[in-house]
């Protein structure tokens, strides 16, 4: 379900993260599905911006990450040109992130790793030329400043020219403030999952999400109920 947003309800991250948490645990949600609906319905919202052409997704080490390798696949089976960087010093991938890794390299598409400028500058320059960006870079746990590496990058993406589609929130933008950090991505439609961020009621955060639509990634009503209850938050 695609929801464009009208009148906004909001939710921490934390409550956001217990939400998840709730649903796969007390509900038994697998947490890989959540995962793929995530990226599925990233790649919807590209194909909707743009049937076909090419695009680039830049993903990170964590979920955010996972989300973009879903949508990767996705637009590939839609014929898609797509490249991927990998974002940052290498760490390990949590067990879904690393499971839709391998079903990237298994379908043919080899993420480029770069954490550093000229690496970055380097695969930019060698990537033919792209109609949209995956922002699929950072989630909703993204705290503090980020270092100059990640600032350049995230630079770098809004200085290209092509329209930048996020997953969740902008990368670099502080879920529940709605302020960079110091710097964040400038989304021309930000597709964020199960609900809105308490940071997109800051009016100044538009200035980074642009369109925002509201993705059910099947998450139980139940498993929203039961951590509003406990939080006070009222989901309308």
């Amino acid at each position: 379900m695609r929801v464009v947003i009208t009148v906004m309800h909001y939710v921490t991250a934390a409550e956001m993260k217990e939400i998840d948490r709730t649903a796969i645990e007390k509900f038994g949600v697998p947490a890989a599905r959540l995962m793929e609906n995530a990226g599925a319905a990233l790649a919807d919202e590209v194909l909707k911006l743009s049937a076909g052409g090419y695009a680039l997704v830049v993903a990170g080490y964590g979920n955010n990450g996972g989300d973009g390798f879903v949508a990767t696949r996705h637009l590939l089976k839609k014929g898609y040109g797509v490249s991927v960087f990998l974002a940052g010093r290498p760490r390990p991938f949590g067990n879904e992130t690393g499971n839709n890794f391998k079903a990237l390299l298994e379908s043919g598409c080899a993420p480029l790793a770069i954490y550093d400028k000229s690496g970055m500058d380097r695969a930019f320059a060698g990537m033919p030329r792209c109609d949209i960006i995956v922002d699929a870079l950072f989630g909703i746990g993204i705290k503090g400043p980020l270092d100059n590496f990640y600032v350049s990058l995230i630079e770098k993406m809004n200085s290209y020219g092509a329209r930048i589609v996020s997953a969740d929130l902008p990368s670099g933008l502080d879920a529940d403030e709605g302020m960079p950090c110091p710097a964040a991505v400038k989304a021309f439609r930000t597709v964020t999952f199960g609900l809105p961020k308490k940071g997109f009621g800051n009016a100044a955060s538009k200035n980074y999400t642009g369109d925002i639509v509201v993705a059910d990634i099947g998450l139980p009503q139940e498993a929203i109920e039961d951590v509003t209850k406990r939080t006070g938050y009222n989901a309308g």
